[in-house]
């Protein structure tokens, strides 16, 4: 700390016991008695009681549960099963299986790609 630093606490600190000292006993009480009681509201921190968060906490509750129930009654398995038959057909192909097979009988499998293409319109 710099010596001007010092000199300015120095000098602050004597107004104030000069300040303190000029107090009439009455004056001087009340003060002590605030004092303690704020040091002693201090030392005890605040919480606020749980009732004050309890409504919050419910209607967070209740919001969830009603997105959740709006949400979860709607299913779309039309929209699901293509995108898991062009995953399945992506497996095949990056697998490199033998696709030899598909020139042993190309009637069937072309019959089997039309019945497919027919099932995923029809949903």
């Amino acid at each position: 700390m710099t010596e001007r630093m010092q000199d300015f606490e120095r000098r602050s600190r004597e107004a104030f016991e000069e300040s303190v000292a000029s107090l009439d006993g009455a004056t001087r009480s009340r003060l002590v008695r605030a004092r303690a009681l704020a040091l002693a509201e201090a030392r005890r921190g605040y919480r606020p009681p749980l009732s004050t968060w309890m409504p919050v906490g419910a209607a967070a509750a209740a919001a969830v549960m009603t997105i959740a129930l709006w949400n979860g009654g709607e299913t779309r398995p039309e929209s699901t099963e293509p995108a898991l038959a062009a995953m399945e057909e992506f497996d095949i192909v990056a697998a490199g299986d033998d696709l030899d097979m598909m020139d042993e009988d190309p009637a069937f499998y072309a019959w089997a790609a039309e019945e497919t293409a027919g099932d995923v319109g029809s949903g």
